[in-house]
């Protein structure tokens, strides 16, 4: 199974709650430019699922990716509380497990610190080498077991 597992993008420090913060404009703007790489990542095919947080940060970040795909993601996200930033890592990737059963082949989750580490952490059997900087992208194959890191990119380099 593909797994891209995505940081939302720059977001704003004050806001009523945490759950209301904003993009900023760069964030609006990394948030695009990772679509479009992801996107070539993909070539013509698109994730089975987006797993999303509820936060708008989370929603806005989707928002940029899914313009970056002409709008070909917004049948497929399921918008998920167990994705905020303090979310359980063992629960979503016992959920990617029932997914992958289900035929699932690619999976996009966008969320946030610190629980975009805990889910490669999880996948990967160690600690999580990845530094996750706003709108980073890892991408990751995983067999049922363990996971593979290919790539991952944040907004301004390719590693």
């Amino acid at each position: 199974m593909n797994i891209f597992i995505m940081r939302h993008g720059e977001a704003e420090v004050m806001a009523n709650s945490d759950k209301a913060r904003r993009l900023t404009a760069y964030g609006i703007k990394q948030a695009f430019t990772q679509g479009q790489w992801l996107r070539k990542q993909l070539e013509l095919a698109t994730p089975d699922r987006i797993i999303i947080s509820p936060y708008v940060r989370a929603q806005e970040t989707f928002e940029q990716v899914n313009q970056a795909f002409n709008g070909e993601l917004s049948s497929k996200i399921e918008i998920w509380d167990s994705v905020t930033p303090y979310g359980n890592a063992e629960m979503v990737t016992d959920y990617f497990s029932v997914l992958r059963n289900e035929g699932i082949k690619s999976i996009f989750i966008i969320s946030h610190l610190p629980l975009v580490g805990e889910i490669v952490a999880a996948l990967y059997g160690k600690r999580n080498p990845i530094s996750f900087y706003p709108a980073t992208i890892a991408y990751l194959n995983w067999s049922g077991q363990y996971a593979k890191i290919l790539m991952y990119k944040n907004a301004d380099t390719l590693f």
